[in-house]
């Protein structure tokens, strides 16, 4: 548990400098979400033995880090067609060599992984001026409902949520964890409102909504890439953070969480102004 205590707030100190650069460099928001992208992607392809096919990794690579980078500009729907026709043109021309299986993870979970996670980049179109408390409720959200979950679970946790797909989790650890989560995310915008930004009042009707159903994915997007993980015999996707996995194994949650924060900020709107 020290060993993952410590990595958490290794984590919370690398997060801490992109929120602090990107009120200054808005770019570095997106030039994050690329390095994490590209860093899913490989754990990835690394965890379903396809690294190496390098005629669908390769492309798959670039297009994780490309995607992030030029979607600010309009031409998203551009880069997901050129990356389907490389795709495409792959497995037609090296079919023999190629499994329809590998190509189809492959391609399928970049595109989810990739437009997923860059909907952290959508989020800054929402109030370009308020972006940084959207980058953070994106990945804080999620990661506040995991540690409350686990948290919880280690103390209180009797009865086993999907023993099959995620032994440890339990029913009372996911009950913590939307808890956590609910008063977390509502503290942090209080924080914002009151120490950061000063010209606008928060909704926290709505940042509960928000927070308490997106816990909830939050769960479920950490145990859909688990039953991925038990698929392919694989403990994490990676090791880069020690106690937690790799990135993926991080970001899993966010995957889910992020696009339902893009798409309801819309209608429920967290800022007043």
């Amino acid at each position: 548990m020290k060993e993952r205590i410590f990595s958490a707030f290794m984590v919370i100190g690398v997060i801490g400098s992109v929120v602090i650069l990107s009120m200054f460099f808005p770019i570095t928001i997106d030039i994050f979400v690329a390095l994490m992208c590209v860093l899913s992607v490989f754990e990835f392809c690394k965890a379903v033995k396809t690294l190496k096919t390098y005629q669908i990794s390769f492309p798959s690579l670039a297009f994780s880090v490309v995607y992030p980078m030029l979607a600010s500009f309009g031409i998203s729907v551009m880069i997901c067609y050129v990356y389907t026709v490389i795709m495409l043109s792959v497995i037609v021309f090296c079919h023999e060599k190629i499994s329809f299986k590998d190509f189809s993870y492959t391609f399928s979970m970049t595109l989810i992984i990739t437009i997923a996670m860059t909907s952290i980049v959508s989020l800054k179109q929402i109030d370009p001026n308020h972006s940084t408390m959207f980058l953070v409720l994106s990945m804080a959200t999620p990661w506040l409902a995991d540690a409350g979950a686990y948290f919880v679970g280690v103390f209180l946790g009797k009865h086993k949520l999907c023993p099959k797909i995620s032994p440890k989790k339990t029913i009372e650890g996911a009950v913590g964890g939307v808890i956590v989560c609910v008063i977390a995310s509502m503290l942090i915008c209080f924080l914002f409102e009151k120490l950061i930004y000063h010209d606008l009042t928060i909704n926290y009707f709505n940042v509960f909504i928000i927070s308490f159903f997106g816990a909830f994915l939050s769960i479920i997007g950490d145990l859909s890439f688990s039953v991925i993980k038990r698929s392919y015999s694989v403990k994490d996707y990676g090791d880069l953070i020690p106690g937690h996995g790799g990135i993926l194994d991080r970001f899993d949650s966010v995957i889910f969480f992020a696009p339902f924060l893009s798409i309801v900020s819309n209608y429920l709107p967290v800022m007043i102004k």
